[in-house]
């Protein structure tokens, strides 16, 4: 990327006053001190700590079985 389009983007930033649009640059570049978890609705978050104890019990299927199956099921056609 060259020097004169992080200038402009730098520029953006600054003039900006969207605090969206700023807050969404934090975290894209690694500032956010914001952990995503607690922006998850409890539904979301119930399921994936239901996902994990599954994982844990050894009831998941591992990724080279599931890859294997879609691929039969969508690139074999």
């Amino acid at each position: 990327m060259d020097i004169e389009l992080k200038q402009r983007i730098a520029e953006r930033i600054i003039q900006s006053d969207d605090d969206f649009l700023l807050n969404e640059i934090k975290s894209l570049v690694g500032l956010s001190d914001n952990d995503f978890w607690n922006d998850l609705p409890a539904q979301v978050k119930s399921a994936i700590n239901e996902a994990k104890d599954q994982l844990d019990r050894g009831d998941g299927i591992p990724h080279d079985d599931v890859m294997t199956e879609m691929k039969s099921r969508f690139i074999g056609r």
